[in-house]
């Protein structure tokens, strides 16, 4: 229910003149939170018919199946070897660095039931990497790919610690492999998962911040926050089958792996990293009714010719967020995709999970990010974080959810900087409400580049750029001047298209913005855009190739 003075705003945001905060509905969490995210997670595998399909293995044949007996009857082989070990809800901190592997999720439920935090790294890491988030959460215990073992064992000797190793992938001597895990007990129908005394304050997972202009953050979620705010992001049913390329590092695909195993719905999963052309072939040949795709990955597929002749009879939904989605980039995805597929867009942060989601296609705004969801607030604040504004007025947006998270790993400070008292959360992000409900997100706060006093929007020169025909991808950064910023664009050409040059791109731009927008720290090229391992631009690396390109007459600014 609404709070008394609040104003419906469509079917479910509500708005308070007064305070001028915006509200969802205040339904509750879908499942009890005061359990174990392992208790939800087995007793909704137990309760599924054993037979029924929650996880498809791309890679393997034909696609290996497992079935939701199996998946219970691995994640409690895998927890009943790790209690055998000494490890349960004491245990401090547990890493896990893979791909989607056959045996990652049950390795996971298997730490939920037990109550064992679980800090999900990315295995494309370097050793400083490792190092750096190591030296973080401190794991006494990582789960990690073969392959990577020595980087991994760098960054740990990087942050002095020693912890146990249980390796996925080929086996190496000397060291636990998770089949050594999955070996039967004999007693696999006792199993009871860990009790937790609070699941509010137990830390479940610690995701790593998003790091695309520093160094990355433990983001702590409890066992009740997975559970009140996983679970709903958005609808599954048992017939569905979701494809997602993230690893557990990013947001999308831990919840991936809570939402579709809860949702008794089927995964089909991949240890290849992401191509248009392969997703194309995985969502054809397996029947895809749900994908989800990063901007970045949404951008390289509407540009991929075989999306126009490959027939998607399945795929009723797409998925799109983690960074900002423009009207051209919609355009382009409705333009590919098959009528009967509706394209949601979603904004939120790890810090909040998933705060707001597009209707679908019939309410469709141009940059619109969708309205609130339920159990979450919302705000815009001015420029010095004191006043709350009115509809249509621009200021950094705040949130609160119902069941907040537990705040940065290790890290009071920064914690008390993002997160007030009373609960709400900086988000950096440039937006706005309209009348109706509607957020619009303009920009991160802090990407803002400021030239002879004017404020310049990078995403506004961006989605310019990238409507030149030869660019696939653009990222406008601010060069330090002599008392200002000047805008700078690293450009990633069309693979196969007419080579444009850094002369076209900056005419184009300088003929359609005010002179103080102009590109005037110049324009350069890049073969690869510097991107996180969850697939967004990371703009302090596009700064720092930009300065070492600086020396190229061709590329220089004017």
């Amino acid at each position: 229910m609404a709070s008394q003075g609040t104003i419906p705003r469509g079917r479910s945001t509500f708005y308070d003149p007064t305070t001028h905060i915006w509200t969802g509905l205040r339904t509750p969490p879908l499942f009890n939170i005061n359990q174990s995210l392992g208790q939800l997670v087995l007793a909704m595998l137990h309760r599924c018919d054993a037979e029924h399909v929650v996880q498809v293995c791309a890679d393997i044949g034909e696609g290996r199946r497992v079935t939701a007996g199996e998946m219970y009857q691995r994640t409690v082989r895998v927890a009943q070897h790790l209690a055998g070990r000494g490890y349960g809800k004491d245990t401090p901190m547990a890493a896990l660095a893979s791909r989607n592997g056959e045996h990652v999720a049950p390795v996971l439920f298997a730490c939920f039931a037990l109550g064992i935090p679980v800090n999900t790294l990315d295995p494309a890491f370097t050793a400083a990497d490792f190092a750096h988030m190591f030296g973080v959460t401190r794991p006494v215990l990582v789960f990690c790919e073969s392959n990577i073992l020595q980087v991994v064992r760098a960054g740990a000797k990087q942050a002095a610690i020693d912890p146990t190793y249980v390796l996925f992938e080929e086996p190496i001597d000397g060291y636990t492999h998770v089949e050594d895990l999955l070996q039967p007990t004999g007693n696999e129908e006792f199993f009871q998962p860990t009790i937790l005394d609070d699941p509010a304050s137990h830390l479940a997972a610690v995701l790593c911040s998003s790091g695309t202009t520093g160094l990355s953050k433990g983001v702590s979620y409890s066992h009740a926050f997975c559970i009140a705010n996983l679970t709903s992001l958005w609808r599954m049913t048992p017939s569905d089958s979701l494809l997602a390329f993230s690893s557990l590092y990013w947001l999308s695909g831990f919840a991936s792996v809570v939402v579709g195993t809860i949702s008794q719905s089927t995964r089909i999963i991949t240890r290849a990293p992401y191509t248009p052309q392969l997703a194309i072939e995985i969502m054809r040949r397996h029947g895809a009714t749900i994908a989800f795709f990063s901007p970045y990955q949404a951008n390289l597929l509407t540009h991929e010719r075989e999306l126009l002749t490959t027939e998607l009879p399945a795929l009723h939904l797409l998925l799109c967020g983690g960074a900002r989605v423009s009207k051209q980039l919609y355009a382009g995805l409705r333009r590919c995709l098959p009528a009967h597929t509706v394209i949601q867009i979603g904004y939120g942060m790890s810090e909040s999970c998933l705060v707001t989601l597009t209707g679908g296609d019939y309410s469709y705004r141009d940059d619109c990010v969708g309205s609130l969801q339920a159990r979450t607030e919302a705000r815009i604040v001015d420029e010095q974080g004191v006043h709350a504004l009115a509809p249509g007025e621009k200021g950094e947006v705040q949130l609160r959810v119902q069941i907040p998270f537990c705040g940065y790993y290790g890290n009071a400070e920064a914690t008390a900087d993002l997160i007030g008292p009373d609960q709400w959360i900086r988000t950096g992000d440039v937006g706005y409400f309209d009348a109706d409900g509607f957020l619009y997100v303009i920009d991160r706060k802090k990407d803002i580049i400021k030239y002879a006093g004017w404020q310049i929007s990078p995403t506004e020169l961006e989605t310019l750029v990238k409507q030149l025909p030869g660019v696939l991808e653009c990222c406008v950064v601010g060069l330090q001047g002599e008392g200002t910023d000047l805008p700078a664009a690293l450009v990633l050409r069309t693979p196969g298209s007419p080579t444009v040059t850094a002369e076209q791109v900056q005419r184009y731009v300088d003929e359609q913005v005010a002179d103080f927008k102009r590109l005037r720290g110049g324009v350069f090229f890049t073969d690869e855009m510097p991107l996180t391992p969850s697939g967004k631009i990371v703009r302090r690396k596009c700064l720092e190739l930009i300065r070492a390109s600086r020396h190229v007459p061709e590329l220089t600014g004017h």
